[in-house]
Formats: structure tokens, C-alpha cells, sequence
């Protein structure tokens, strides 16, 4: 094919040098701006923003204390019982009757008004001096307040302090539906806690048993905030929380709030 050569000068000599060039259009500038917003906005919440530092423990609900057992005095045949599981005895109720070896009977006695929670024996069988019989749970003010009993290593209590906020997820009210438990740490353990300790704590419950001896555990108590709105009687992070009281013993997991950090913090491993 051949060209002519005007056309050839001319294509070594293009028109419109002078014309500016255009490096993009406007909607890339659009987005360009958009992109450098959002990064001074997350670069100044990284440095001013803050974010709650929180350690997380297991442990329960419970009336420290208020869950007793009921011992056995005398060595022999249980012959009778004298209640049922959830039934009422006041001071001084017959729980159950022992025989002993030599045929005398011996009744096991309420010490206070409470509510029966369970029994550890049934009719026809033999028990030791000492042997737990029954398990009453206080009621009234002998009983004491609700707490939660949460269970820390000792690493990990060292920084926990009194006055500090609490969020506890109940086991029996899902906190997708109802939300969390709002209390604050009322006391924090000195010295780890045996599972002795735990049961005397807790009324023999098997969880407090377990979390306590978990690496020997330091005990911390959450007093839970109160709100007459409630069906529970608590405060929650719902409106409303659980459409009923809290049991008498139920798991828990807290998240006790330490304090706040930057979140650019985070980068460097702090």
C-alpha cells in the first residue's frame, strides 16, 4: 500500500500539542476523594478511637452460702424420708429418720426455713455418721443476695479490680434474644480457691467444683445491677431481658471490662 506524502508529514507532525491532557475522568475523581475519606477517617479511629480490653471467665449464678447441706448425725438405715425435692421446711422439720445398729430412731432435722433442693439418700439405705442427707437452699434474708461467682486464673485476675463493669451471658437466657447480664466486680480473691471452698461457696454445685479447680482459680464476685422494670428483676443490655426470674444456680460467662485502648495499639501487639 502506499501513502501519499502528505499524509506521512503529517502523522510525523500531530495537531494539537498544545491541548491538556486529561489523566481521568470525573468519576475517578469522585472515587479517588471517596478512597482518601475513608482513610483519614480510619487512620484518625485508629489513633483516637477506643476499643473496651476485656478478659473473659466462666462461673455461676448463685446465693453464696445459701444452699446448705444437711448432715446425719448418727450412723444407720435411712427408714424414712420426710419431704420431697422443691418443698418447704420451716425450722425444726423432720427431713428424714435414721436407725441406728442398736434399733433407736433418730430424726435429721431442718436448722432453718428454706426450700428442699434435693435429697442424697432414699429409704432403705444405710449412711455414715456425717453423710450429707438433704440440701436445703435458704430463703428470706438468711439467704443473701444473687451474686455471680466468676472463676480467673490468676494471671488473668491481676488486673480485675473492684467497681469495674461486668457483661455476663446467662446460660438460660440466649443472649441473642435477651442480651447480657450487666453487673460490676464487687470483690476479687486473694488466694486461689480448692474445690472445698467451692462447694461450700456455691451449695455443692458441680460447675463452681470444676471452674475452681482449674489451674487454682482466684474467685471474683459480681454484684448484679438491679432494675424494677425487669421481669427478672436485673438489669440487662435488652430492655427487658428474660421474661422470668434467674434460677437458683445457673452457668455464666462474664466479660469483665479492664479498661480501653487505641486501636492502633493492636499493631503493635499491646
Amino acid at each position: 500500500m502506499k501513502y501519499r506524502f502528505r499524509a506521512l508529514a503529517k502523522l510525523r507532525e500531530p495537531d494539537e500539542l498544545d491541548a491538556p491532557a486529561v489523566l481521568t475522568s470525573a468519576r475517578g475523581w469522585i472515587a479517588l476523594a471517596a478512597l482518601a475519606t475513608v482513610t483519614a477517617v480510619a487512620a484518625t479511629w485508629a489513633v483516637a478511637g477506643r476499643l473496651p480490653l476485656t478478659v473473659t471467665a466462666g462461673g455461676l449464678i448463685a446465693r453464696p452460702g445459701a444452699e446448705v447441706p444437711v448432715q446425719s448425725e448418727y450412723a444407720g438405715q435411712v427408714t424414712a424420708i420426710g419431704s420431697a425435692p422443691g418443698g418447704r421446711v420451716r425450722p425444726g422439720q423432720e427431713l428424714a429418720v435414721v436407725r441406728d445398729p442398736a434399733g433407736a430412731s433418730h430424726p435429721v432435722r431442718s436448722l432453718f426455713a428454706g426450700r428442699v433442693t434435693g435429697f442424697a439418700v432414699a429409704a432403705g439405705q444405710v449412711v455414715a455418721a456425717g453423710s450429707t442427707v438433704a440440701t436445703i437452699e435458704r430463703t428470706g434474708r438468711a439467704a443473701g443476695p444473687v451474686v455471680a461467682l466468676l472463676f480467673l486464673r490468676p494471671a488473668m485476675a491481676a488486673a480485675v479490680r473492684p467497681g469495674q463493669s461486668v457483661r455476663l451471658a446467662v446460660a438460660s437466657a440466649p443472649a441473642a434474644a435477651f442480651g447480657l447480664l450487666r453487673g460490676q466486680v464487687q470483690a476479687v480473691g486473694e488466694f486461689p480457691l480448692t474445690a472445698a471452698e467451692a462447694d461450700v461457696l456455691a451449695g455443692g454445685a458441680v460447675p463452681a467444683r470444676t471452674l475452681a479447680a482449674d489451674a487454682g482459680s482466684l474467685l471474683v464476685t459480681v454484684r448484679l445491677l438491679t432494675d424494677r422494670r425487669t421481669a427478672s428483676g436485673y438489669s440487662w443490655t435488652t430492655a427487658a431481658g428474660p421474661p422470668q426470674a434467674l434460677p437458683a444456680v445457673v452457668p455464666v460467662t462474664g466479660m469483665i471490662t479492664l479498661g480501653e485502648q487505641a486501636p492502633v495499639t493492636l499493631l503493635f501487639g499491646r
